[in-house]
């Protein structure tokens, strides 16, 4: 039987072969990507599986990666609830009728996720018929909070006023958000899997803006949801939990549960040291796969320092953890250079 590295470290298994892959890796530092965006808007090109499987293996041609993740957006599940999305020149998404109320809740709907969202499953489907049989499909979805955040907003924000006044002022209206947005998840997610997916991925960029006492209360309990009824789908499950290490100390049982959260991977963005990510994982009871945690600025540095770079990573997130999957802190920028990506796949090769 053949075995795919990436989905043997995710459960803790060494492999011979260090698996790589990068957060964004289809994207905009890619001329290929650019000739297909030129022509297209982005929720078009999101919406088209003959598209989106193109952009996603875009840069399985180029490099030796050991996995595709399906070209979308973590907002997609908002059009199916109910929400116009659409991208502005210089501004990002932007979600039409902000969730500000009971009655604003009251519109938005649990979509069909096969009917509605399905053109991401079909997506995948083209996708990992392209992949090798060593090649992982990765599916992935936003956390309820950070998805909250931009529903409420109305686009992304820097102080987060809107999320937070929700909170403080209609709490139970923004836990009927997060609930809402749990369930049509794992809808979504699940999706996915039936589609092809082989391991699926949880983002929850914006955790960071919480409190700990907030994220605890209200954060952490949708993505709990959202992790169980993937163990209990027996489905490989990565979560990112934002930007530092705070949020992992919540992880054991910071919500109250009498089990650490249901995940396989922790990935770790580079303002963690990953060496100290698995000690506190590990004092809250998750014995897990690291994944991470090169600073995606660095791959902008000469061809010396990023090998150098990528080699503290390999050493120190095999001894970090029970095992390790190679990836930049959070998504690749637009102004990456394209030959740096080579430089760190032929350092892990070696």
């Amino acid at each position: 039987m053949t075995t795919k590295p990436m989905i043997e470290c995710a459960m803790g298994r060494k492999t011979a072969r260090h698996p790589v892959w990068f957060m964004r890796q289809a994207g905009r530092y890619l001329p290929e990507y650019r000739a297909v965006r030129a022509g297209v808007e982005f929720t078009e090109l999101c919406k088209s599986p003959k598209l989106a499987s193109e952009v996603t293996i875009q840069p399985l041609r180029r490099y030796d990666l050991d996995a595709a993740i399906i070209f979308s957006d973590i907002l997609v599940p908002c059009m199916g609830m109910g929400q116009e999305l659409t991208f502005d020149k210089g501004h990002g998404p932007r979600l039409s009728r902000p969730v500000r109320s009971k009655e604003d809740l009251a519109i938005l709907r649990r979509p069909d996720a096969e009917r509605e969202l399905g053109y991401v499953g079909e997506a995948i489907g083209a996708t990992k018929a392209m992949l090798t049989p060593t090649q992982t499909m990765i599916g992935f979805a936003g956390a309820p909070f950070t998805v909250a955040s931009y529903m409420i907003e109305g686009a992304g924000s820097k102080e987060f006023t809107e999320v937070k006044r929700l909170l403080l002022t209609a709490p139970q209206v923004f836990r009927g958000l997060l609930d809402l947005i749990a369930d049509t998840t794992i809808d979504y997610l699940l999706m996915q899997r039936r589609a092809g997916a082989d391991i699926l991925m949880l983002f929850d960029t914006w955790a960071g803006q919480l409190s700990c006492p907030d994220y605890v209360a209200h954060a952490l309990p949708s993505t709990r949801r959202v992790a169980e009824a993937m163990r209990a789908n027996s489905i490989p499950f990565i979560y990112y939990p934002g930007q530092g290490s705070d949020r992992m100390y919540e992880l054991g049982s910071g919500d109250g549960s009498s089990t650490p959260l249901p995940v396989d991977v922790i990935s770790v963005d580079w303002r963690t040291r990953l060496a100290r990510a698995g000690a506190i994982l590990k004092s809250v009871g998750m014995n897990v796969t690291l994944q991470g945690n090169l600073d995606p600025q660095m791959l902008l540095g000469s061809e010396s320092l990023v090998r150098e770079r990528t080699r503290a990573i390999i050493e120190e997130g095999n001894n970090a953890a029970r095992a390790h999957i190679f990836n930049v802190g959070h998504g690749l920028l637009p102004h990456t250079p394209p030959e740096s990506l080579t430089w760190v796949i032929d350092e892990l090769r070696k």
